[in-house]
C-alpha cells in the first residue's frame, strides 16, 4: 500500500507555534535531533505494509530521506489539495489501488509496528474510508496532559486520529465535502452538524453510538465508511500547540539515545 503524507503549512505570526518555526514549515520542527516529519517518514519506511511514500508540502532541499520516498511534491495550499495531489500520484503507480494511507506530518511518535497494526485492521476493499479514532482512556493513559478534543458518544469519548486509510479516487469525487470537513476537523460538532441535524442533536444529547454514527454518515455521504478504534494513542497525538510539541519531544528522547 502507498502512503501520502501532507506536510504543508507554515505557521503565521498569530499562531502559537510561530515562535518555534519562525517562517519555516511546521513539518520541519526539530524533534529530538531531526525534523518532525522525518520521524513520520521513518515509521512508514519501517512498516512492512508500505510500498511508496509520497510527501506533499515540502521541497527536495529540505533533506527528508527514505528508500521508500518516491515523490516530494510542492504544497498545494490546503490539506485537501495536498491529499488530492498525493492521491493522483498514487494512482499513477497503481490505477487499481482501492486504498492508500493518508497521514499528517505532525504525529512524530508513531512507529512502524503501529502503522502495520492499523493497516491489518483495515482489509475490506469495499470500505471507502477507514477513519481512525482514539479512546480517551487510551490517550490520557499515554499522554495525560495532551488536552485532546473528544466526541462524547454512548460507548465512550473519542478523539479523531491523524492517519487514515481510504480510496484515492475519492479525492476527486468527494473533494468539496472533504474541504468542508477538514476545515472543521478540530470541531466534531461542526462536522456532524454539516452531515445532518438529527445526528447533531443526538450527539448533543449523548445518545449517539459509534456504530450508529458510522452507519448514518455513510448513508448520508453515499459511501462506505468505517471507524477504526486505534490500539495506540500515538496515532492521534498531533502537534498543534507548544505544550504538545514539548510532550512529543520528551516522548521521543529515549528513542533518540
Amino acid at each position: 500500500m502507498d502512503c501520502i503524507i501532507s506536510a504543508g503549512g507554515i505557521p503565521e505570526e498569530e499562531d502559537l507555534l510561530y515562535e518555534y518555526t519562525q517562517g519555516r514549515p511546521k513539518a520541519l520542527l526539530d524533534m529530538a535531533g531531526k525534523p518532525m516529519v522525518q520521524w513520520v517518514v521513518d515509521a512508514l519506511t519501517g512498516a512492512k505494509s508500505i510500498d511508496h511514500i509520497i510527501l506533499v508540502g515540502l521541497q527536495p532541499e529540505d533533506g527528508i530521506t527514505s528508500p521508500k520516498l518516491t515523490d516530494i511534491l510542492p504544497d498545494q495550499g490546503s490539506l485537501v489539495g495536498n491529499m488530492v495531489a498525493g492521491a493522483e500520484r498514487a494512482l499513477e503507480y497503481n490505477p487499481n489501488a482501492y486504498h492508500v494511507v493518508m497521514a499528517t506530518a505532525d504525529i512524530p511518535t508513531i512507529t512502524a509496528e503501529m502503522v502495520d497494526g492499523l493497516i491489518a485492521q483495515c482489509t475490506d476493499p469495499t470500505v471507502d474510508v477507514y477513519y481512525t479514532v482514539v479512546e480517551r482512556s487510551l490517550m490520557e493513559a499515554r499522554f495525560p496532559n495532551s488536552k485532546r478534543s473528544y466526541v462524547h458518544l454512548t460507548d465512550g469519548d473519542l478523539a479523531g486520529g491523524d492517519i487514515h486509510i481510504g480510496n484515492p479516487k475519492l479525492a476527486h469525487t468527494q473533494r468539496e465535502l472533504a474541504e468542508e470537513l477538514l476545515k472543521n476537523r478540530k470541531s466534531a460538532l461542526k462536522q456532524i452538524r454539516k452531515i445532518g441535524f438529527g445526528l447533531f442533536v443526538k450527539l448533543l444529547l449523548r445518545r449517539l453510538s459509534l456504530r450508529e454514527a458510522e452507519e448514518r454518515i455513510s448513508k448520508s455521504l453515499n459511501l462506505k465508511g468505517k471507524a477504526v478504534l486505534a490500539r495506540h494513542a500515538e496515532l492521534g497525538m498531533d502537534v498543534d500547540k507548544p505544550f504538545q510539541l514539548e510532550i512529543c519531544r520528551q516522548a521521543l528522547l529515549p528513542r533518540d539515545k
